[in-house]
């Protein structure tokens, strides 16, 4: 392949992966869990290879310095917009996902460091998915076991055996959920930002 060509594969890439960061920052996601995962660790490979095969290139150089300086500041500020892009870029914290029809999907995750889990309720619109609803996994755990006894670090071992969706209205969805064998239907009111 021609280098020119791998230049232009790369800054495809690149903006699909920056249109990525924009959409995140929006509540909305590329469709399908794994979608922003694989492109962001697409970017990540190819940065690497267009790094080492264009070393002597002074742009290269500076390229490579300025990506440096910006993981190298993310972790000054005690670390959190380095655990940000950890987050981002990996699938941990990630505790499950549940697709619960065509149009919804549910995830059960840590979205940072410093976050207790939450419940994320995505809404498929085309290619792209948007974060409809967020609730912390305590109170769906609460209202389903019907005790507060359950203490978060215990509360976010716990999973979720089934999840079914029940009914979408407006401002709510309600989805049936197991957990420890009880069921109990929860409904996750619309309060994203």
């Amino acid at each position: 392949m021609k280098s020119k060509n791998i230049v232009i594969l790369y800054l495809i890439l690149s903006l699909i992966f920056v249109f990525g960061i924009a959409l995140h920052l929006n509540k909305y996601s590329y469709s399908g869990y794994y979608t922003d995962k694989i492109i962001n660790w697409l970017w990540l490979g190819m940065t690497i290879f267009m790094i080492i095969r264009f070393w002597k290139r002074k742009m290269i150089k500076v390229y490579f310095v300025l990506l440096l300086a910006t993981v190298i500041l993310s972790i000054l500020p005690m670390m959190i917009p380095f655990f940000a892009m950890v987050y981002y870029f990996s699938t941990f914290d990630d505790y499950q996902q549940i697709q619960l029809n065509n149009n919804y999907r549910l995830e059960r995750t840590r979205p940072g460091a410093l976050y207790k889990p939450q419940i994320y309720i995505y809404k498929k619109e085309g290619i792209l998915e948007k974060k409809v609803y967020k609730t912390p996994y305590s109170e769906v755990t609460e209202t389903v076991l019907q005790t507060s006894s359950v203490n978060d670090m215990e509360g976010e071992k716990v999973p979720i055996q089934l999840a079914k969706l029940v009914k979408v209205s407006e401002d709510s969805i309600g989805i049936e959920y197991q957990i420890r064998n009880k069921k109990q239907v929860f409904y996750h009111k619309k309060d994203l930002d």
